[in-house]
């Protein structure tokens, strides 16, 4: 495998050998095994992923679960706004009853600029 970074020798033999254990342990389709194929040519391990992602537990997700769900969204919601499109993604995981992730842009009031004011720094 030929790695678009630069690792030590140890470490590449070390992500290809977790790489093709990997593909014989999941099955995928061959657009999946391309996408992993990638991220582990990029430095990656097949069992870490982008998002930082992690399952109850605290076992990390993989890569493949990450992709599969990325790519679930995007095909289902071609064509919708931002707004539906985050309604869509909090509904797949299970987050569109939290009222903490609502927006409200009544409590947006920040203008952008600082009081500098002395006087008005609690610790100066």
């Amino acid at each position: 495998m030929k790695f678009n970074v630069d690792l030590p020798d140890d470490m590449k033999e070390y992500l290809e050998n977790q790489y093709k254990e990997y593909l014989k342990k999941r099955t995928m389709t061959k657009k999946e095994q391309r996408a992993v194929r990638e991220w582990v040519k990029a430095g990656n391990s097949v069992y870490d992923n982008p998002a930082g992602a992690w399952l109850d537990g605290g076992v990390r997700m993989e890569y493949l679960d990450i992709y599969r769900d990325d790519e679930y969204i995007r095909q289902h919601t071609k064509g919708m706004t931002p707004e539906e499109t985050r309604k869509f993604a909090l509904a797949y995981y299970g987050w569109d009853d939290d009222p903490d992730l609502e927006i409200d842009d009544s409590e947006n009031t920040w203008d952008g600029f600082l009081d500098m004011e002395p006087d008005s720094v609690p610790f100066a």
